[in-house]
Order: C-alpha cells, then sequence, then structure tokens
C-alpha cells in the first residue's frame, strides 16, 4: 500500500458514498454511527479497535487486512476492546461473501503460520476459558474452510 493511501479515508479510496440521512446519535446506533464515521477518516488515523470493527463488517479489507498484519506481527494477541486475541478473531471471522481468503491466499497461509507460531506464547494469564475458546473454535473454522 503505497503512502498517499494512507491519507485517504475509506469513502475516498472505495468511492463509497452514504446513501441513507447522516446518522446521529438521536437515531442511529453506535454501530451504523462508528461505521459512517470511520469511512470518512483517514486510515492512517485509525486506531486498532477501529481496524477490527470494520474487519469485522467486511469493510474495505483489501486495505485494512494489510494494516492488521502490520499489527499481529507486533503482538499477536493483542487486545483492541474486548479481549487478547481479538484482531486476530476477526480476521478468522471475515465472511467468505467477498471470498477475501480464496482471493489473496498467500494472506491465508500468512495468518495461519501467524496463528500456530505463537499460540504456546498466547498470554492465557489475562484471558478468560472462553475466550481461549473462542479463539481455538474461530481458529479451527477458520482453517476447515478453504474459501
Amino acid at each position: 500500500m503505497n503512502r498517499g493511501t494512507h491519507l485517504k479515508s475509506i469513502s475516498e479510496l472505495e468511492g463509497w458514498t452514504w446513501k441513507e440521512a447522516i446518522p446521529s446519535a438521536d437515531d442511529s446506533s453506535r454501530t451504523v454511527l462508528r461505521f459512517y464515521r470511520l469511512h470518512r477518516t483517514p486510515i492512517q488515523n485509525l486506531e486498532v479497535s477501529d481496524l477490527r470493527f470494520l474487519i469485522g463488517q467486511n469493510s474495505a479489507l483489501e486495505y485494512l487486512v494489510p494494516l492488521a498484519f502490520d499489527q499481529l506481527r507486533k503482538d499477536p494477541f493483542i487486545e483492541t476492546e474486548y479481549y487478547p486475541g481479538d484482531l486476530l478473531c476477526a480476521l478468522f471471522l471475515i465472511n467468505n461473501e467477498p471470498n477475501y481468503w480464496s482471493s489473496h491466499p498467500d494472506q491465508r497461509e500468512t495468518l495461519v503460520r501467524l496463528y500456530e507460531e505463537n499460540v504456546e506464547r498466547m498470554p492465557t494469564g489475562g484471558m478468560s476459558f472462553n475466550d481461549l475458546k473462542k479463539i481455538e473454535r474461530d481458529y479451527e473454522k477458520f482453517k476447515a474452510h478453504r474459501g
């Protein structure tokens, strides 16, 4: 991704236009409001939690998945909002509808390798049993799905 890309918002990069009424705190859910706001924010200004949120919405994956990998290479089990590893799980859970992983097999393999090389170093001390099981389950579903 070139430097100029980071200066642009998702709306600018994808030619995305909001077709509904501009959301406000009075008439929209937090999710809708956040989605709208983040699509208008330059990519370089997105927080790691914003990456997780947008990837969870299957939004701008071409631009955001590489940024997520940059974060995961530093800390594979980074906690963005909910639990250690929530960014990693957002990648595991990318909806197959856009067929992202089938069109990016090199990134898919990178994600598998990243998890498998680091799973033994998962910071289990700060994680609940349910969070640990969720990461394992999400990884197994991801690994089993070839698309």
